[in-house]
This record gives structure tokens, sequence and C-alpha cells, in this order.
């Protein structure tokens, strides 16, 4: 992932650019230092076998991450800007709103790449230094990089094929996704799964009664945002305490996904959606 610039924002309002290169002198903030854009220690996690034989599967995670941006202050003297005005903007940003919440976003040229959420949690500065600087830190509780717009597939964009392959060429690590079907058949229950015959895991949801036609199922199997309900004449109805037992959700790779679904023929895919996932830059 290549990064010219970072920007620091709170309720999608710039707070703060941070430059990377020399020749954006002109930007209040230089940054010196960055700790924190790499991987951490990454841990695998078990979490169960797999239907046929001794297959474990794990889940590979990393502690939350620490971000430290190492920046020299370069204040707009021609506008009576002072060093403290400009520290004073990241002050400002440590809780901008209600939430705290700060988004990091990494750039590349004018487009941006990918983001991150956190918390800023410290603001030093280098009051006595012969050039004004400033280091923030900001706690990260999910720490992966996420891709800022969704890479978004309807209509004939989604693989008619079954099993279905998603391609996703711009991911270093895994991720979940979220899609909504329109059931056109009555079905008892929805299942997906790694292959057509002997998978290895499944994921299967059952309402009372079964999925009936007109039935809109909406599924999310994103990091800390896993949904599961239908829309039935106008009802929600969740579905998560309907997933059957011993069930794996579906993630996507970097690369390629195959995905088998049961009863294919009597749904129909109204889009699928997901965010690109990256370890580090």
């Amino acid at each position: 992932m290549r990064v010219t610039s970072i920007g620091l924002y709170t309720d999608d309002v710039e707070v703060a650019t941070f430059a990377l290169r020399k020749e954006s002198a002109k930007s209040r903030y230089m940054v010196r230092q960055i700790v924190g854009l790499d991987a951490d220690e990454i841990t695998p996690k078990f979490y169960g076998f797999g239907l046929n034989g001794d297959t474990k599967f794990y889940d590979f995670s990393m502690k939350p991450r620490v971000l430290t941006i190492r920046v020299i202050l370069n204040p707009t003297f021609a506008l009576n800007e002072e060093y403290t005005d400009v520290r004073d903007e990241l002050y400002k940003a440590i809780s901008a709103s209600r939430h705290g919440l700060v988004e990091i976003r990494l750039f590349s040229g004018g487009a941006s790449v990918s983001n991150l959420r956190g918390f800023i949690t410290k603001l030093e500065a280098g009051y006595f230094n012969k050039t004004p600087e400033a280091q923030l830190t900001i706690r990260c509780d999910d720490s992966m990089f996420r891709g800022v717009n969704p890479v978004r597939l309807v209509g004939d964009q989604i693989p008619a094929t079954n099993p279905m392959r998603l391609a996703d060429s711009s991911s270093t690590a895994p991720h979940g996704f979220t899609a909504e079907v329109t059931v056109n058949a009555p079905i008892p229950s929805f299942t997906v799964q790694q292959s057509e015959t002997d998978p290895d895991w499944k994921f299967t949801v059952t309402p009372a009664g079964g999925f009936l036609a007109g039935d809109v199922l909406y599924f999310s199997s994103d990091y800390g945002d896993k949904d599961l309900y239908l829309v039935r004449g106008g009802t929600k109805i969740y579905l998560i305490d309907r997933i059957q037992p011993g069930s794996v959700w579906p993630i996507l790779f970097p690369g390629a996904t195959m995905l088998f679904f049961v009863n294919r023929a009597s749904f129909t895919w109204n889009y699928l959606e997901y965010h690109s996932a990256f370890w580090g830059v």
C-alpha cells in the first residue's frame, strides 16, 4: 500500500493533514516519525474443528494497534499563526464529538486508500525544541486498516455460478462482507458452505417455518458488526438465535474465495459488499 499523506478526521470533517513528503513543506504538520503502521504480532486463535477429519480452524488477530505520529509544527506566520495555534488544532481533535472517535485516513496522492478508527490517548509537545514538534498517540481497538470506500457488487457483477468465486486482489487480510438476497420460492433454510459435497464448514440459518417467497434476508459477517435478519411484510425478524450450532461465519480471503450456496435457484442477489482489509502499510 503506497501512502503519501495521512488525514485526521472527526465526524468526516478533516482536522489535520500530516504530510510525508518534503515537497509538502507548506503543510501545517510535517511527519518526522510514525510508529504503528506495520503489523504487530499476529496471533492464531483456535476456534473449532472442520466437519471432516481433524481440520482445525484458526482466527488470526492482532492486539489493539497503537499509532504514534511525531510531527513538526509549521504555522502560517503570514496569517499571524503561532505554534500554539497549530498545536491547539490537535487538542481539539481529542474529543470533538460525543463518541470521541477519530479516523485516520491514508492517502496515496489525492485518493484515500484505507482508514483506521481509534481514540487519541496522548498529546505530547516539545516546548523547548529548536524545531517545535508534537507527538500524537492513537489507540485503535480494531487494529485492521480498511478500505474507505466499499466494493459493492450488484446485478451482473455478482457471479451467477455456484460455487461462487469472489476475487479480492487488493486486500492483504481476510475480512467479512455484507449481502442481501430476496427469496423467490419457499426454502427450509439458508446455507452457505465450503463446497457442494463434503464441505469442511458450513453456515446455516433456519427461521421458524422456513423462508417464504418474498422474504428479504440481510447478512453481515463484518468484524464487530455481525448481523442477520429477514424482512417479511415490512416486519424485521432477527435470526441470530436461529443459526445452526456449529456454523462458521463465511468470510473472504485475499485472492479468490469459493462459496457454495444451497438452494441457489430459490433466491436472487440484491447486492454483496465488503471493505478491503490490510494488516499494515
